[in-house]
């Protein structure tokens, strides 16, 4: 598990900060233990005792399972592998001068279930309203996100039929709209946000694009000024783990404890870990995909064949995420931009996009600036030392500004791809969906394995309580 940190000062010599979570021996795990509320727990009867059930993994969909179970009145344990919980939603509190979210950092909607958890905890969050971009540096105007022009083609209106042309069998999405008539030139700047956010298009199957094209024919009959956004993206001020908070509140946690082997039978779940072994009546599964597919926990018997097929299936997307904090808001140079913007993306560069990670914050005078790119990019930017990384995110930094002398005071990354306990940071297009959370022999449920935000997560976790508590009542 890797955490890469870089100052300035580093550059020359490409040192990083590392640290490394070391699974706990049996006595040290024992300290980890968060009781929130009464629990049979005593380490002496870890091994004898039944629990009604036990979740593996303290992630949002951990969390959301374990919730739900509590609040059906079972006695349910969490066993987490790392030294902390929240999975891939973490809340640095350290690296940069305030908080800031090495993962998952937008709560993705207006109407989805983390808002009542946001209620809950009485939490500020800041809306992403000023969205700008460029396809290259040098054109003359800015594009706003909004403005029906996102969606116009650069070089005109291709002329294609009413029915947009299938796909051929393996075309990806960058030769077929070569095929029709649209060369990237003329891609419209909502086909680049796709690309930074999806997967470029020549990789990207074409499939994927269907509709995507299909909706953007249809917005070429708009211009000017869209109707206000129903949807919108959110930061949590203070932290995104405060989220988290609700669904721990009387739950058993027992954190640097790695299961290895999940032993299941009629009725009856063994879970062996690093700390070891746990008995209960029914078990969910809240590992991340990824590392299910690594074979990293062992299931006695095997689980099924099309199960185990499924799981094989999983395919993660590269991603990068570089985030630098700066002494004074980075003002653009083009004076048709606010000075204090949520996004801009120059998608000549790489990583092309970038965010604020800071505005909203009481009493900060910096700001903490993402840098962020996905796919294959995002992977030749994983590829590079992390000084070089650093440097490829200021360089677009820079440019936004129109100051290439521009430095950062610190700077901070880290690989998902490289982290035991997750394996990548969320699934591509390409990975496998179906088959994956159905119950196993009655007593094995699924949750978080392909999921890509924190409410997805969440709900899917409720969604597999939902399932082992039914079976509970049904033993």
């Amino acid at each position: 598990m890797q955490s890469e940190n870089l100052r300035p000062q580093d550059k020359a010599t490409g040192n990083v900060s590392r640290r490394t979570i070391l699974g706990a021996g049996a006595a040290a795990a024992a300290g980890m233990l968060l009781t929130a509320g009464a629990s049979p727990w005593s380490a002496a009867a870890a091994s004898t005792y039944t629990w009604d059930a036990i979740v593996v993994g303290a992630g949002a969909a951990g969390l959301g399972a374990a919730r739900k179970l509590a609040d059906g009145g079972k006695q349910v344990l969490v066993l987490e592998a790392r030294a902390r919980t929240g999975g891939r939603l973490w809340t640095d509190r350290t690296s940069l001068s305030i908080p800031h979210e090495r993962g998952g950092e937008m709560v993705h909607g207006n109407d989805v279930s983390t808002w009542d958890l946001i209620r809950q905890e009485n939490l500020t969050t800041h809306r992403w309203e000023d969205k700008f971009a460029k396809i290259n540096v040098n054109d003359s105007a800015w594009g706003s996100a909004k403005n029906y022009e996102t969606f116009h083609f650069p070089q005109g209106v291709p002329s294609l039929p009413p029915r947009v042309p299938r796909p051929f069998a393996g075309e990806t999405a960058e030769v077929w709209l070569a095929r029709l008539g649209i060369p990237r030139s003329n891609y419209p700047i909502y086909f680049w946000v796709l690309e930074g956010d999806y997967e470029q298009f020549d990789v990207l199957p074409a499939d994927f694009l269907v509709e995507e094209l299909e909706f953007v024919m249809d917005m070429q009959r708009y211009s000017g000024t869209m109707p206000p956004e129903a949807y919108g993206d959110y930061r949590v001020i203070g932290g995104y783990d405060q989220v988290l908070k609700p669904l721990m509140r009387g739950v058993t946690i027992r954190k640097s404890t790695v299961v290895h082997t999940v032993e299941y039978g009629a009725g009856r779940v063994d879970i062996h870990t690093n700390a070891g072994s746990f008995r209960s009546r029914v078990v969910v599964m809240a590992v991340p995909g990824g590392v299910l597919k690594s074979g990293a926990i062992t299931f006695d018997p095997p689980l099924p064949p099309a199960r185990r097929a499924a799981i094989a299936g999983i395919s993660y997307l590269s991603v990068f995420k570089g985030i630098m904090e700066f002494a004074a808001p980075v003002v653009p140079a083009d004076a048709a931009l606010p000075p204090r913007w949520d996004v801009t993306a120059l998608f000549s560069e790489n990583p092309p996009t970038l965010w604020d990670a800071s505005r909203g914050t009481p009493g900060f005078a910096g700001q903490l600036i993402v840098t962020w790119m996905t796919g294959a990019k995002a992977q030749e930017l994983l590829d590079l030392p992390v000084a070089q990384r650093i440097e490829a995110g200021l360089e677009t930094v820079q440019k936004l500004a129109g100051d290439p002398g521009l430095r950062h005071l610190r700077a901070t990354t880290y690989d998902w791809s490289k982290d035991s306990f997750a394996l990548g940071a969320y699934p591509g297009p390409f990975s496998q969906t179906e088959g994956l959370s159905d119950p196993v022999g009655g007593v094995l449920f699924w949750a978080g394995m392909i999921t890509s935000t924190v409410h997805e997560s969440r709900d899917s976790g409720t969604a597999a309580a939902n399932l082992a508590l039914t079976a509970l009542r049904r033993a």
